[in-house]
């Protein structure tokens, strides 16, 4: 950890419990492209710009669900999918995707379990959901009964899932089948998010500093809330967690802020002299 940055500093900020306010037990019928970050949230992004620093929205969302209000912030580009995605001035510069044979024996065991999960795409989020179910609880998906009805021509090109504990529990088997072919983490209440082996967002940090040109990660900071956001405050040299945190978010932190609803990130920068 750094007291202070006076170089210039690449900072990644999560979304959700992080830049906007999200509650993991009350995601029924929440718009999740309605987002907007505060006023002062907006202005610390101007002022980090404006003093030679680079900011990336590092979040489990695919680009779709990036929001009009994130985009506004004008980040040097996005960390999506968990990791899985990197995206820099409007171009994918790297998407990974999982094995179409693991979706595909993914997809069949919540059918036969009767289960429901979310298969996430940069360009659509698929809610698979048993016959009969023809309404999701996120908004904008699509509800299908089929891996086949996720192909876009012909390809299967899912980065993520996310899935109830509870469901994924009956799809296990104890097998080895969810150890061996994903990543897997807690983000709060019931909510659980497979990706590809050996990806999360540290990777993406990764990639976006080697992107930049930049070796090591000197004067990096990481802002996060979340299970999923455990990757990324490892690759960083200071990790900041918010207030409203869980547990093992704040474990691994540097310093500890205020929560996202008095505007944690804001008091951060300002705490290590980037605003």
């Amino acid at each position: 950890m750094i007291d202070a940055c006076s170089e210039s500093a690449v900072l990644f900020f999560d979304v959700d419990g992080t830049l906007t306010s999200f509650d993991p037990d009350d995601m029924t019928d929440k718009d999740f492209n309605a987002v907007h970050p505060s006023k002062a949230v907006v202005d610390a992004f101007g002022r980090l710009r404006n003093a030679g620093h680079q900011a990336f929205i590092c979040t489990g969302r695919p680009l779709w669900l990036i929001a009009d209000g994130l985009r506004a912030l004008n980040p040097a580009g996005i960390v999506a999918m968990a990791g899985a995605t990197l995206e820099v001035e409007g171009r994918v510069v790297h998407e990974d995707c999982f094995d179409e044979d693991v979706i595909v024996e993914l997809a069949r065991r919540i059918t036969v379990a009767g289960g429901e999960a979310l298969f996430e795409t940069n360009g659509a989020t698929y809610s698979l959901e048993p016959v009969g179910v023809e309404q999701s609880f996120l908004l904008g998906a699509g509800v299908v009964h089929d891996v086949d009805q996720m192909r876009v021509d012909g390809r299967l090109l899912v980065g993520k899932v996310c899935i109830n504990a509870c469901d994924l529990a009956r799809v296990a088997n104890d097998d080895g089948f969810i150890d061996r072919e994903f990543e897997l983490c807690n983000t709060g209440g019931q909510n659980r998010e497979l990706s590809p082996k050996g990806i999360d967002k540290g990777v993406g940090v990764a990639r976006a500093l080697e992107y930049l040109g930049r070796t090591g990660n000197a004067c990096t900071f990481g802002f996060g809330d979340s299970g999923n956001d455990l990757g990324m405050l490892v690759a960083v040299e200071t990790a900041v967690a918010m207030g409203n945190a869980m547990p093992e978010v704040k474990a691994v932190a540097d310093y500890v802020t205020d929560d996202v609803a008095h505007d944690g990130t804001v008091t951060a920068m300002q705490h290590f002299g980037l605003i």
